[in-house]
């Protein structure tokens, strides 16, 4: 019975350290999900992108997209729109 335990409590600590590790990295346009670069295209064919960053957590990968004028648009795994911050702050 006590390994019991002790091998629910071991994988619990797994489990939350898991979920706590970002795995945060810049990549390049080229690497976003399709819709999120044909949105990007039509939308706004004249920005400059200064950085993508692709942010993979246990449950979800979100990217970061920022342009030179200091907006930055967010996206989920699938390309969707996830949030707009027209100026940096």
């Amino acid at each position: 019975m006590k390994q019991i335990k002790l091998f629910v409590m071991a994988l619990a600590c797994m489990v939350a350290l898991a979920s706590c590790s970002d795995d945060e990295k810049v990549i390049t346009p080229d690497q976003l999900p399709e819709a999120a670069k044909a949105y990007i295209e039509k939308t706004y064919p004249d920005k400059s992108i200064i950085y993508v960053k692709k942010d993979a957590d246990v449950f979800e990968t979100t990217y970061e997209v920022a342009f030179d004028d200091g907006m930055k648009i967010e996206f989920d795994d699938d390309g969707e729109i996830t949030d707009i911050d027209l100026y940096d702050d």
